[in-house]
């Protein structure tokens, strides 16, 4: 079983500057990106693999050429290791609003060879709604003339359908839809809607709209995106076998119930695929889930069970964990989700220990951008204070001596200021067109850069930065407008003290303990009563007296402290997006478990074919007891690697000792047991001994029935027909 996460650019800075809130590079191309991959080592890891929408690729050209040309494991921003399996598909929730996906089966099939993706998924049509829906599509762009707007269009029309879809449409379909809608194709110019041509009884309008390249109008849409989505699985079907591809398939099925998946299982298993993706279910209930999952699973098993072959099954965009147990007796094969990493800035409970444990982030937060200077250096200047305190909190230190060394720090960074600039701003290190060229220069010259925009607010910052690039050798910028900002800072500043610190050394004198609770929390209350959190008080009560982040021991947690719970910024919240991912599959693997299930290969295993056909024909007896278990993944073991059963075999193989050893090693790691088929003979010690010490347990068994019987038990399953149901 492999969980997989959606791509939607998850990166961080690796190099972050926490305690001044800075990226370690003005120039985003200058940073040191880090996905969740190059946070985590290979082992801890807390995902399977990659799910890579078009849609999202598609998000900017430059994405999208980076993407094409590199491929994504060459591709220098992802950098994605070789072991990281990735799945492609259309994206069809980005494009549920159009009447046809805007892609075509040969370019998809292009598309995936360009990515040089591990699975290619078919074009399907999100289907929406539960019921035979009339909907009434029409282009957005046709709205262009201000004299009609959608929310125009006549009741007695909008009544007469389910629903009216608006959106942009493709400058032009793919070549298919002329199966479907030829006037589509002859649209060229798009002309702005009239209001005339919506008048009238909507019989007659849609009469009139048939043939408008503008509009499309389905009795009901339901039943064809179901249909459509099946034509495609078919013609693709025809293309992958004419062509020579690299990428594994996997067919996208939709429904609207679980009988309409399960007969959309049947029809595409037909069609020859052995990956199955049940789409549509995101946002779904668990229940309507584990019901669609059950039937398709029954489906895909009695086919299993009359062809003695092996299906897996993917579920798209669902991952929980009450329905772990449903899927994995069901013989789904993977899913994705990037609900847990979402969690982490979408709303509360956005700090996650397991499924049932979760708690609030303590929000800081930065200044507004319409709030003026003053406000915006009183806002900076609270959320430091809050952030020190925090920290000390966190380090067991005192709060009160943080807070005076932070003021201290400020202080210096506005005092130093006026001298500075004196000094240097005719310098000519300021001489740049760009913006981000002079506030570089300014960054690496003036030694309290960083707090000053920490403390004081990107705003003062980035007004100077403005001042600096006007000048030139003759000080064209009146010295007045350069006090004038600093005005604003010593207005706010000057003998301004830390919030409650009095309070807070009281505090410290009496206890004689150091950055508890007590101490921290009436700055807390002050913060959140300034900014209007108050609400949120009790959740942060939580947090902070349970202090989660200690209970954690990710490489987030542990290199991060009380930073990961703290809600403010890309850098903190995604994070804790991949702190949340890691400690949910960290439940994953206790409730399905990564099993691996191999036999040993031979000198045949080099002839031309699949791993499937070379088990059917040269290890009958292992095929027969392996081909249908739920969760594990199955193959063959060579020095090579391990060659999973859907794979095409490969052209040379070696049984080297050492090499086996090494690859088997290596290949273990990102799983929990192992069992081997040991049936010709037995496993070498050093072998079992090199899987072991990456905790990985080996279990070997010379009879095929009783290793059938290990698998289910390590999974708790009871070892019969899935199906008879449960």
């Amino acid at each position: 079983m492999r969980f997989y996460v959606p791509e939607w650019d998850d990166h961080v800075d690796a190099d972050y500057d926490f305690v001044h809130d800075e990226h370690s590079a003005l120039e985003k191309s200058e940073r040191n990106m880090a996905y969740i991959w190059d946070i985590f080592d290979h082992e801890t890891t807390p995902i399977d693999g990659l799910l890579i929408s078009r849609e999202q690729v598609e998000d900017t050209s430059t994405k999208f050429d980076r993407l094409t040309s590199h491929g994504v494991y060459e591709d220098p921003l992802l950098d994605l290791p070789e072991w990281v399996p990735t799945i492609s598909d259309c994206g069809a929730w980005g494009y549920k609003s159009l009447p046809f996906p805007p892609y075509g089966n040969e370019d998809m099939l292009d598309f995936y060879e360009d990515l040089d993706v591990s699975i290619g998924v078919t074009i399907d049509h999100l289907v929406l709604g539960s019921g035979h829906s009339a909907r009434l599509y029409l282009d957005e762009r046709a709205f262009s003339d201000a004299s009609l707007e959608e929310s125009d269009l006549p009741s007695t029309l909008t009544d007469a359908v389910d629903d009216v879809m608006v959106d942009e449409w493709p400058e032009a379909w793919p070549p298919y839809v002329d199966d479907y809608e030829p006037s589509l194709r002859s649209s060229g110019d798009v002309e702005p809607f009239s209001a005339e041509l919506f008048q009238g009884d909507p019989e007659s309008v849609l009469q009139r709209l048939a043939e408008d390249p503008r509009a499309v109008y389905r009795p009901d849409d339901m039943q064809f995106r179901y249909d459509l989505s099946l034509d495609n699985a078919a013609e693709m079907r025809d293309l992958l076998d004419e062509g020579d591809y690299s990428f594994r398939p996997m067919v996208a099925i939709q429904g609207w119930d679980e009988d309409s998946y399960r007969k959309a299982a049947e029809r595409v298993l037909e069609m020859g695929y052995q990956y199955l993706g049940i789409g549509g279910v995101a946002g779904s209930s668990e229940e309507v889930v584990k019901d669609i999952t059950e039937a398709v699973g029954n489906e895909i098993q009695s086919f299993e069970i009359e062809h003695e072959t092996r299906v897996d099954c993917h579920v798209f965009g669902f991952a929980k964990t009450g329905a772990f147990e449903t899927i994995g007796r069901s013989g789904m094969s993977s899913f994705d989700s990037a609900s847990m990493l979402r969690a982490a800035w979408t709303g509360g409970e956005n700090y996650h220990l397991d499924s049932d444990t979760r708690y609030d982030a303590l929000r800081v937060r930065y200044p507004g951008f319409s709030d003026d200077l003053e406000t915006a250096i009183e806002k900076a200047l609270r959320a430091q204070e809050l952030l020190h305190a925090l920290r000390a909190f966190d380090n067991n230190r005192s709060i009160a001596t943080a807070l005076r060394e932070w003021n201290e720090s400020a202080k210096e960074a506005i005092d130093a200021l006026p001298g500075y600039l004196e000094k240097e701003r005719e310098s000519s290190r300021f001489d740049h067109s760009r913006l981000r060229e002079v506030e570089a220069a300014f960054r690496a010259d003036y030694d309290h850069a960083r707090e000053l925009k920490a403390s004081f607010s990107d705003s003062l910052r980035g007004k100077l930065i403005k001042l600096l690039r006007e000048e030139d050798a003759d000080g064209t910028v009146p010295w007045g407008e350069y006090l004038e900002l600093l005005s604003a800072a010593h207005r706010v500043f000057d003998g301004r003290e830390p919030t409650l610190l009095s309070t807070i050394e009281e505090r410290e004198a009496e206890s004689g303990a150091q950055g508890t609770f007590d101490q921290l929390w009436p700055l807390v209350e002050s913060y959140t009563a300034y900014v209007g959190d108050e609400d949120l008080l009790p959740a942060y009560e939580d947090l902070l007296l349970d202090e989660p982040w200690r209970e954690c021991d990710c490489a987030i947690c542990s290199d991060l402290g009380i930073e990961v719970a703290i809600f403010r910024g890309n850098n903190r919240n995604r994070r804790r997006g991949f702190h949340n991912t890691h400690r949910f599959y960290q439940e994953f693997a206790a409730d399905l478990p990564r099993l691996l299930v191999i036999t040993k290969g031979d000198a045949q295993l080099s002839r031309p074919g699949t791993v499937e056909t070379y088990l059917q024909e040269q290890r009958p007896e292992f095929w027969s007891a392996t081909h249908d278990l739920p969760v594990a993944e199955v193959g063959v073991m060579t020095a090579n690697g391990i060659h999973e059963w859907w794979a095409e075999t490969p052209s040379t193989v070696s049984f080297a000792p050492d090499e086996l050893s090494e690859s088997l090693a290596q290949e273990c790691i990102r799983y929990q047991d192992v069992f081997v088929d040991v049936s010709d003979g037995k496993i070498d010690h050093e072998l079992r001994d090199r899987i072991e010490a990456q905790n990985c347990t080996v279990h070997t068994f010379k009879r095929q029935h009783e290793l059938r019987k290990a698998v289910f038990d390590r999974l708790g399953f009871p070892m019969q027909s899935l199906l008879s149901g449960f």
